[in-house]
């Protein structure tokens, strides 16, 4: 190899970074999904590049990327076409050997060994699979005008580069969001028990079975939905606050009438506005007094959808 093999090389591995780093500063995994093709024909120099996903064992194709930007008849058709993963398919053999190849060889009269031939009749293309924790997500196929210059095995190893530092990147931006799912999940169950626990905790106690009953009743009210599908849960006791607080009781008036301090009362109001997204105890009241005015009686532990 010459030095000046070396040098294109490196300049052509450099342009992959730069191209995998804009990816990775997009954020959400579906934005780095939009603009996968885009990026990797510019930074493999290609004209057409096609993203595909790997979906029940077919090749569905995401985004295809060409100078003709009006190309939404040739897109409909990949779309509407998903390709068998299986014998003649030579993209089976690639996903088996884990590597990109370059296919110059084609054989016109077998388009079923070769990905997408019948609509964007490639010359010659080079296909790459994609990896993410080393299971096959999908493939980057790509070529070149006939205008331009041949690809060469530089391109092949160019576009299987990029598709290694895609996978990285789109691996990173799932797992991101997974993450906040699972922090945003947590929260809530946080909240909801903590409301629960001063609910068993604040309760009068009565010296009587019938008391105790009662107590244990209450605790564990089943959850009815409301009419407003509201988005969280409302504890027995965040309900009777409610009610009081309906009915013009200040936070003292609360705590005396359910035997627990103001600051506890606080503590459920400011878990009633959270939780009815409601910007003021005026706009908490007149929601609840909305739903208990048709039924004339207050409203059980429910769950707001």
């Amino acid at each position: 190899m010459t030095s000046s093999d070396d040098a294109l090389r490196l300049a052509a591995h450099e342009r992959v970074r730069t191209a995998v780093d804009s990816l990775a500063h997009l954020g959400p995994a579906s934005e780095i999904i939009d603009r996968c093709a885009e990026t990797a024909a510019a930074a493999s120099d290609l004209d057409r590049v096609v993203l595909s996903r790997i979906d029940n064992g077919r090749l569905v194709v995401e985004h295809l990327h060409t100078d003709d930007r009006d190309d939404h008849t040739t897109v409909e058709q990949l779309r509407d076409s998903p390709l068998l993963l299986s014998y003649p398919l030579l993209e089976c053999e690639l996903l088996r050997r884990k590597q990109s190849r370059l296919v110059a060889d084609i054989d016109q009269s077998q388009p079923a060994r070769y990905a997408f031939l019948r609509t964007l009749q490639w010359r010659e293309y080079i296909a790459a699979p994609i990896f993410v924790d080393a299971t096959a997500v999908g493939f980057l196929h790509g070529d070149r005008l006939p205008a331009r210059r041949p690809l060469a095995q530089l391109d092949a190893d160019v576009l299987e580069h990029f598709a290694a530092g895609f996978a990285l990147v789109f691996e990173r931006a799932v797992l991101r969001r997974r993450l906040r799912d699972q922090r945003r999940e947590i929260r809530r169950i946080s909240s909801w028990a903590e409301a629960r626990t001063g609910e068993l905790s604040d309760g009068p106690i009565g010296l009587s079975a019938a008391s105790a009953e009662h107590q244990d009743s209450r605790a564990s009210a089943p959850e009815l939905l409301t009419q407003d599908g509201l988005t969280s849960h409302l504890t027995t006791r965040e309900i009777d606050v409610l009610h009081l607080m309906a009915a013009g009781k200040t936070n003292g008036d609360i705590g005396r009438a359910l035997f627990v301090s103001e600051g506890t009362v606080k503590f459920h109001v400011k878990n009633i506005l959270r939780k009815m997204q409601a910007s003021n105890r005026a706009d908490a009241s007149a929601r609840y007094l909305r739903l208990t005015l048709n039924g004339g009686t207050p409203l059980a532990s429910p769950t707001l959808r």
